[in-house]
């Protein structure tokens, strides 16, 4: 008998953003959009002071938003209802962070991972990434925008406490 996938390696890129940045996680197979919201918060520096959403790649019109009252369209559905695997098992998935802004990343998955293959691995965690942080309202401000350079044991520290900070932001504080 073979052993179930307990988890996803995916690549997350910024889109439009030279050089290039981006990070690879491992991440629990069944993790829901509002979860990964927190992940990639912390992977990219970012303080959770925006909206955002998810969608995949070729259906923009069902998008997975924080707050359906917020954002308001009909199409829209609360990001605790939707689970990342669903969509990125058949192609890349989008997420915007900061609507003004629209700092989009697609995510794409590279392979699923047994407890076996995990090996004792922490997950959440980044496994690789390249590129520095952007500051958050720097797009199109004629500013370099770039904040603190790429460090895996820094993203994992942080990786290491997505509980907590995931009730922080829940709470609408960012400090943990």
């Amino acid at each position: 008998m073979s052993e179930k996938p307990i988890a996803m390696e995916i690549t997350i890129k910024l889109k439009d953003v030279r050089p290039a940045t981006w990070r690879t996680l491992l991440v629990p197979i069944d993790i829901r959009y509002d979860q990964l919201h927190v992940l990639l918060q912390l992977a990219f520096g970012w303080e959770n002071e925006h909206l955002y959403g998810f969608w995949s790649k070729g259906n923009r019109e069902q998008m997975y938003v924080q707050s359906v009252d917020e954002w308001g369209d009909s199409g829209d559905m609360p990001a605790s209802q939707g689970h990342l695997y669903t969509d990125v098992a058949v192609g890349p998935v989008i997420y915007e962070y900061d609507f003004g802004d629209s700092w989009e990343h697609v995510i794409t998955l590279k392979h699923l991972l047994t407890a076996t293959q995990l090996a004792g691995r922490q997950l959440p965690s980044c496994v690789r990434g390249s590129g520095a942080n952007r500051l958050e309202d720097a797009r199109g401000k004629g500013v370099d925008g770039q904040g603190d350079r790429y460090n895996r044991e820094a993203v994992n520290l942080l990786l290491a406490h997505w509980k907590t900070a995931e009730k922080a932001m829940n709470a609408e504080k960012w400090y943990f």
